[in-house]
């Protein structure tokens, strides 16, 4: 079959493809025609101009890091958050190149086309070979996962999380890192397969689910538990974005990595499932330094006390005294903006091994139990 090339731009672009080079003061060297015009730009403007116009805060600390590092490291993929001219977040899977010279690096990074029009469709497919090019090489593993019958996201939290371990589910664009994270050869084992097999219905992957809807379907790090061909089970930390239109949700996508060990041996071992086990606790619960500091917070506490977990936290220390552990009611703020009571339990633990944390220091762990009704003061 006989494809029209697509037009390359001065920087080698096609300019049917959504891409721009970054300078390491990060700076726009270039814009593609194609994605000025999906950000509601003419064509030229943004040159020369502050990459914060185009990116959000999370998106331009990673490119900046990319811009840092020594070498090339190969392609680099990420999900990535845009900026329209109006105000609009855009939310694409980015792959990231880095060029250039050891003294002045140049960064080049490709999204995939976004919008629903002939013109897009056909820079899509003029454009496909590169962009599978890029992705099948980067270093990391890209994941996408497709709901053969979209997930109703104005439903209840329980009901988004039955939905979205029920509908079929197929791997559509997993690429080759992917799959060896996996144990597999390549990705013809995943793409177009039922993600069940690798990524079961348990307890870690609902958490990992109830995280991401509660973070707007936009994670950094999320835990998952994820099997490999072999059957061992591996953790994995995710970077993940959704596309929903419609109030459906059509496909979870992003990046992940391996969790691996801390250290070596049984008692690193130990820590790991340690740190696990805090993050999944289903009650919500803290750690705070005895400065006021708080140092994690577990899946439960964020989605309980949302943007104001820190607040919560603040709120706990402050009435946790300094001596013998104590129970407290306390009227904590809660994600949807209203104020529940809850019993705070304050325990003051001394740290006496090297690890983590320093030796000799204390730490304060709190867990937090909604009231039914409001009552009065704790003990």
């Amino acid at each position: 079959m006989n494809m029209r090339k697509a037009a390359v731009g001065p920087y080698g672009f096609a300019e049917t493809l959504l891409c721009d080079r970054l300078d390491s003061r990060a700076v726009l060297i270039s814009v593609s025609p194609a994605e000025a015009g999906l950000l509601g730009y003419p064509d030229g403007v943004l040159t020369g101009l502050a990459a914060d116009r185009l990116y959000d805060a999370a998106s331009l600390r990673r490119l900046l890091a990319m811009l840092s590092e020594e070498g090339s490291g190969g392609p680099s993929a990420f999900p990535v958050t845009m900026l329209r001219a109006d105000g609009v977040r855009i939310e694409l899977m980015a792959i990231a190149v880095r060029g250039g010279t050891q003294e002045q690096p140049v960064l080049d990074v490709f999204k995939a086309p976004g919008l629903d029009t002939e013109t897009a469709f056909r820079g899509l497919v003029e454009s496909n070979e590169i962009l599978w090019s890029i992705i099948q090489k980067a270093r990391e593993a890209i994941w996408c996962i497709r709901f053969d019958r979209p997930i109703n996201v104005k439903l209840g939290v329980d009901e988004i999380v039955d939905q979205i371990f029920e509908h079929p589910a197929v791997w559509c664009m997993c690429n080759t890192a992917m799959a060896r994270a996996y144990g597999l050869r390549d990705e013809s084992s995943l793409n177009d397969h039922d993600v069940r097999f690798h990524w079961p219905r348990n307890t870690v992957n609902e958490a990992f689910i109830r995280e991401v809807i509660a973070n707007g379907f936009q994670v950094e790090g999320a835990i998952s538990e994820d099997i490999r061909h072999d059957g061992t089970p591996v953790l994995m930390e995710n970077d993940v974005r959704a596309y929903i239109a419609d109030g459906k949700l059509h496909r979870l996508w992003g990046t992940l990595r391996e969790v691996k060990s801390g250290g070596f041996g049984a008692q690193a071992e130990r820590a790991d499932y340690a740190a696990l086990a805090f993050e999944l606790l289903p009650m919500p619960a803290c750690l705070i330094r005895s400065d006021g500091t708080v140092i994690t917070e577990n899946i439960a506490w964020r989605l309980a006390f949302g943007p104001l977990a820190h607040v919560a936290a603040r709120m706990a220390f402050r009435s946790a005294g300094t001596g013998e552990p104590r129970e407290i009611v306390l009227p904590l703020p809660l994600a949807s903006g209203h104020t529940q009571h809850h019993l705070v339990a304050c325990r003051w633990q001394s740290v006496t091994e090297q690890g983590a944390f320093a030796a000799g220091t204390a730490y304060l762990t709190v867990t937090a139990r909604q009231l039914e009704t409001e009552t009065g003061a704790g003990t």
